[in-house]
């Protein structure tokens, strides 16, 4: 169970929206409110909790980020609820990521989130060292059968001095997701689990000679800082990127090698020039390079790769994708595969109807009718009866399941908080992009850079 130590209003403002990308909302979800809730507005709640008392009419708003296809099928899944539960009316709120995580800080802060909420999990030390924004969900485990969802994701993600205030939407691994009928005509070799940085930097050279307008990787500035840098990183150090107490935990030269690492990428071209890739930053599915099979891998989490795999689909409907592992330093301290939830739900703690929450959240989360409709929208489910389900049905992208069970064989040690700090990921996806545009001297001169900051951060919340 984990502890924070409070911060205050402006420090989780900030530490929120240090990670903005896109500052407008798309305006899926209603504009944030005054803390202080005008006189008509506390009648009007009064009036729900009475109504949903005596078996009236209730309406809970629910928010979550994603792409179509999460959308159209969490829409279903609330029209089919609201069928089977008369009377009970949710009210969708959603957008893609970037305007989401904008949206979601001010409207925390102001009193104005939505009943059911998506969270992502790197928010989740600034959020809890706020205050108690939550509903402790084991006041419902009748409804929500916590023992059920997996032990590791509840006991590390889920469960805090609060109480057990999250749910786990799925379990993220990571891995690769690879194109091999292009990628044979090079050599590879799917069954080559020792594949190494060396192996990915020599099959993207070989990659880009055959044809200029191709490369190996498919990535964004995000994505270079969490899946290439970090996971570098860990297998090279077994370290914590931040220690518990806020000071690095990896040396300079350390820092300096892993930055090289994704300098060497962008200046072989295994990666596509951050003058056409950076368009499709935070939406990196979109590219049309990857959507036309220009390039060949992917490299970071399950809950991306569904949507990656769906995207490179032929017109028979057959994959020309599968999932792989993640190249690996020999010698290696860890894996550097981190295991997580794919995304975290919470019932807003001023819910005036917090057990109709609880029973959609069931719903979605721990029914079968919930795991046919969702399918992989959040990786794999994080329950292993679901799964059995899910499999039994081959209702799964194969390679959602492939790197799932590789990540949870082969998972590293757990990232901590300040590691996933999500002012941390902001920084480094700026660091990303300084490098790809060629702005230091040196990996030394990058790496200062980024422990001055790591610094800067650590000291604006200290431990």
């Amino acid at each position: 169970m984990r502890k924070w130590k409070p911060m205050t209003g402006s420090m989780l403002a900030a530490a929120m929206a240090a990670s903005l990308l896109a500052g407008c909302s798309n305006g899926a979800g209603q504009a944030p409110a005054s803390t202080a809730a005008p006189a008509a507005e506390t009648t009007a709640a009064e009036k729900k909790t009475e109504t949903a008392a005596s078996g009236g009419e209730v309406t809970l708003r629910m928010s979550w980020w994603g792409g179509d296809s999460r959308h159209e099928r969490l829409l279903a899944l609330i029209e089919e609820f609201e069928k089977e539960n008369p009377g009970v009316h949710i009210e969708p709120e959603y957008s893609a990521f970037a305007d989401y995580r904008d949206k979601f800080s001010m409207q925390l802060t102001s009193g104005a989130a939505a009943d059911i909420m998506a969270v992502d999990q790197p928010w989740v030390s600034s959020i809890i060292s706020q205050g108690e924004f939550f509903v402790d969900l084991s006041a419902y485990d009748e409804l929500l059968d916590l023992n059920g969802f997996d032990a590791y994701l509840m006991d590390n993600f889920c469960k805090f001095d609060q109480g057990t205030i999250f749910l786990p939407a799925g379990v993220n691994g990571m891995g690769s997701l690879v194109d091999t009928e292009k990628l044979a005509e090079f050599g590879f070799d799917i069954n080559d689990k020792d594949f190494t940085w060396d192996d990915l930097i020599a099959l993207g050279e070989a990659v880009h000679a055959a044809d200029p307008e191709q490369y190996l990787a498919c990535t964004d500035s995000k994505q270079c800082g969490l899946y290439y840098m970090r996971t570098y990183l860990r297998q090279l150090t077994g370290k914590q990127f931040i220690n518990d107490d806020g000071t690095v935990g990896v040396t300079k030269e350390e820092l300096a090698e892993a930055l090289s690492l994704v300098n060497t990428l962008y200046e072989k071209q295994i990666f596509q020039p951050i003058e056409e890739s950076g368009i499709y930053d935070n939406t990196m599915t979109q590219n049309p390079a990857w959507i036309d099979r220009k390039m060949f891998m992917i490299l970071g989490r399950t809950s991306v790769m569904t949507d990656m795999s769906a995207r490179r689909a032929d017109e028979s409907g057959a994959y020309t994708t599968t999932g792989f592992v993640l190249p690996q330093i020999e010698g290696a301290k860890e894996s550097g595969i981190e295991v997580r939830p794919s995304c975290l739900y919470a019932i807003n703690k001023n819910c005036a109807n917090p057990d109709v929450a609880a029973r959609f959240l069931a719903f979605i989360f721990n029914s079968e009718k919930g795991a046919e409709n969702l399918l992989d929208t959040y990786s794999v489910p994080a329950r292993e009866d679901l799964r059995a389900f899910c499999n039994e049905k081959e209702l799964l992208d194969a390679s959602a399941v492939e790197n799932v069970n590789y990540s949870l064989e082969n998972s590293g040690n757990i990232v901590n908080a300040w590691s996933n700090n999500a002012e941390v990921e902001a920084m480094m996806t700026e660091i990303m992009q300084k490098i790809a545009y060629k702005q230091y001297g040196s990996m030394d001169e990058a790496a200062q850079e980024v422990m001055d900051r790591i610094a800067q951060i650590t000291a604006a919340n200290p431990a």
